[in-house]
């Protein structure tokens, strides 16, 4: 399938969430009080993030497949090489079956090849936006992660808060959020979104 460039996958996710933050959040936003959320504001936060989390996880999955897809197609393409081509090889070393009949080009364009494969199943496997997940997506594509502790913590908070609603684990202590505490939240994830799109980009796979 093919998937867009770094910067379209970044605008496709903040409009998924401008959408379902006008959707569920909205409605609760004004001026803070010292109140806690009451059950509608609770259930619609909770509605929110979960959808959030699936349009972050599509995001990433999609900017890790598309540069996957450029580092190969680079090189069988154009022989040009990036800091992906290289952490791609480097991550899948598969020796030819015999390199007495490849050409050099050749030799690199199957290791690429089988590196892709089984990096397209690591990309359609993921279930999930934590770090290790976004580790396991993009080291290998020689993409940095951001390291900005305040954004990773907003991050933490969000699956946290998706995880115990999706799974509804009675032994877990929930956590509540007002609406307005996961509009600051959710503004970090995107950009948290925006430094991997950037690091991305500054590849030129």
């Amino acid at each position: 399938m093919r998937r867009n460039g770094p910067n379209i996958e970044l605008k496709a996710l903040e409009r998924s969430v401008k959408e379902v933050e006008a959707r569920f959040l909205t409605p609760h936003l004004g001026p803070p009080t010292l109140t806690a959320p009451n059950r509608n504001e609770i259930l619609d936060v909770a509605a929110y993030v979960v959808l959030v989390h699936g349009a972050l996880e599509n995001f990433v999955e999609g900017l890790a497949q598309w540069v996957l897809d450029k580092s190969v197609t680079n090189w069988t393409n154009q022989k040009k090489t990036t800091r992906s081509t290289i952490s791609l090889l480097l991550h899948h070393k598969v020796p030819p079956d015999d390199i007495s009949t490849l050409s050099v080009f050749d030799n690199i364009r199957k290791a690429l090849d089988d590196a892709k494969e089984r990096m397209s199943k690591v990309i359609h496997d993921n279930h999930g936006i934590a770090l290790d997940n976004l580790r396991t997506l993009f080291m290998p594509l020689g993409v940095n992660l951001p390291t900005d502790t305040v954004l990773i913590a907003s991050l933490t908070l969000l699956i946290t808060i998706r995880h115990q609603w999706a799974h509804q684990d009675r032994r877990i202590t929930k956590v509540f959020k007002s609406a307005s505490d996961m509009q600051t939240t959710v503004s970090d994830c995107l950009k948290l979104a925006k430094k991997l799109s950037d690091d991305v980009a500054s590849i030129r796979p």
